[in-house]
């Protein structure tokens, strides 16, 4: 059976609420140099006699003790164990006492990293500072208190910390990566792509940078969206059934829908509205169940991508009979879902040739 090494003890005392009887009679003045001096005995006395080092700072206001057993885990290794397992809320008062007795790097770092696993953005940014006033050099600080500004939407100043991160070690993904999430929620895309580049030529499995890396092509336009397809089709065979394929599925959704405006420009697509309206006859005589059926291959189909502007690629339905266009199968799945929930939120880009199909279904019965 592992026993669990025994944990440092801290101490946090107000001057006013401690006992200076147990002080000589000439230390008793608080904030005294003889003050400072028989606290520090009498602290340093006490824990001897359980067998325990002790570290005792008196300093605004308040005297500070830490004392762990003698031939145990020190304080610094303790706290760095409890961060290893995720006992956040038993390391944080350590930290904080640890911080504010001395002036060490890792301690500073790991009590802003506390703060921010934890959520306490606004306070996690004042121990990162100090630990790059402590350490200028310490990369990983400067990365996390980037982050940390960025989950407060201090996006500029997050860039700006981030570049300088960076700057220093050009080969940090993790500094990268982020640097890329800024960059793109400032919508400076050009900027970001490089650098989920870099990211993915040493992680190409990475599925977040993947992602991020498809919206930044499909966000510079025409110009980079065969790129921005492949990638979204690489997560789809990558990572299927989970929420990124789905979020890569509803990029080249947009993509399709993107190239149905330009096709149409301001002009309704006559073509999409002879396929709505048809569809419109045809659905109207099937079981609602087997309508689902129909649009649910057809959104299936859709995950590879269906070319909407080209009326030679042809597909086939299982649940249909026939062949198809890419743009008639887009313009069934409109008329079907809008069938099954009418306010449904559609990203085919044919919401007006589905009114005017309607209609003119309307008027036709």
């Amino acid at each position: 059976m592992k026993i669990k090494p025994q944990a440092p003890e801290i101490l946090r005392i107000p001057y006013a609420s401690f006992d200076v009887s147990v002080l000589p009679s000439n230390a008793r003045e608080p904030g005294s140099d003889a003050f400072d001096n028989a606290v520090l005995i009498y602290f340093a006395a006490k824990y001897a006699a359980k067998n325990f080092d002790a570290a005792v700072t008196c300093s605004d206001g308040i005297i500070r003790v830490l004392a762990w057993a003698r031939g145990g885990l020190e304080p610094k290794a303790y706290v760095v164990g409890l961060l290893q397992h995720r006992a956040l809320a038993e390391a944080l008062p350590l930290l904080e006492t640890m911080d504010e007795m001395m002036e060490d790097a890792d301690i500073a770092y790991n009590r802003g990293i506390c703060l921010s696993e934890m959520g306490r953005l606004e306070e996690c940014i004042e121990p990162l500072e100090r630990c790059l006033r402590i350490d200028l050099n310490y990369g990983n600080a400067r990365v996390g208190l980037g982050v940390a500004l960025a989950r407060l939407r201090r996006s500029e100043e997050a860039e700006q910390v981030l570049r300088q991160a960076l700057a220093a070690e050009p080969h940090n993904n993790f500094a990268a990566r982020n640097l890329a999430a800024v960059l793109a929620n400032l919508e400076k895309y050009a900027d970001a792509v490089p650098l989920l580049r870099q990211v993915l030529a040493t992680e190409p499995d990475d599925p977040t940078a993947s992602l991020a890396l498809g919206e930044c092509l499909e966000a510079l336009g025409p110009d980079h969206k065969s790129e921005a397809i492949k990638v979204y089709k690489r997560i789809m065979t990558h990572f299927p059934n989970t929420p990124l394929a789905d979020a890569a599925v509803a990029g080249l959704n947009r993509l399709a829908s993107d190239d149905l405006h330009r096709a149409g420009a301001d002009k309704p697509r006559l073509d999409a509205i002879m396929y709505m309206q048809s569809t419109l006859e045809r659905f109207a005589d099937l079981p609602q169940q087997e309508v689902g059926q129909i649009v649910l291959e057809i959104a299936r189909l859709g995950q590879s991508g269906l070319a909407v502007n080209d009326p030679s690629k042809r597909y086939h339905l299982k649940t249909l009979p026939g062949d198809f266009s890419g743009l008639e199968l887009v313009s069934m799945m409109h008329v079907g879902v809008l069938m099954f929930d009418p306010n449904a939120k559609m990203q085919t880009g044919l919401d007006r040739e589905y009114e005017i199909a309607v209609s003119l279904y309307g008027d036709k019965r």
